[in-house]
């Protein structure tokens, strides 16, 4: 990640690295939809690759024998503790890596849908961020140039 990385406005992360199990994508073609968040590259024009990880089968068990994600990342889980990410409360995701936990102030609100529905944003399960997700504060009535409370930049 760049120390000029800026964070994104729909999933609040400030990684520009794909997780290593990230599909193959083209980030330099337009138009294309990105099949896990559904992201178009457009909006993503600041990602990379990560390089390849080997997996090491021998120390893996088969309950863990697939792609590393994100959250196994010594980097990423390093860049969660690291006071503008605590500040941020950041979490780690094993698709996107280092994110806030805290949904924007204009996600629609998803509390009280099953489980089994998919988010209208990010199409990931309600389910899989059930408890670790949370409301964004209020910021109806703030004045122009207030400073977001999450992220710490101007509204």
């Amino acid at each position: 990640m760049a120390a000029n990385a800026t964070q994104c406005p729909v999933v609040g992360t400030t990684n520009s690295v794909l997780p290593p199990n990230h599909p193959s994508i083209d980030l330099n073609q337009p138009g294309q939809t990105c099949p896990v968040v559904g992201a178009k590259t457009e909006h993503h024009h600041n990602l990379h690759q990560h390089p390849p990880v080997p997996i090491d089968h021998a120390t893996q068990d088969t309950a863990t024998l697939h792609a590393p994600s994100a959250a196994a990342c010594p980097v990423v889980n390093n860049m969660v503790k690291e006071p503008k990410s605590q500040a941020m409360d950041d979490d780690v995701c094993p698709v996107i890596g280092p994110a806030t936990t805290v949904l924007p102030p204009d996600h629609p609100d998803m509390s009280g849908k099953a489980e089994g529905e998919v988010c209208p944003v990010t199409k990931a399960k309600v389910g899989h961020h059930k408890g670790k997700v949370h409301g964004h504060p209020s910021v109806q009535g703030a004045a122009e140039g207030a400073v977001c409370p999450v992220a710490g930049v101007k509204i």
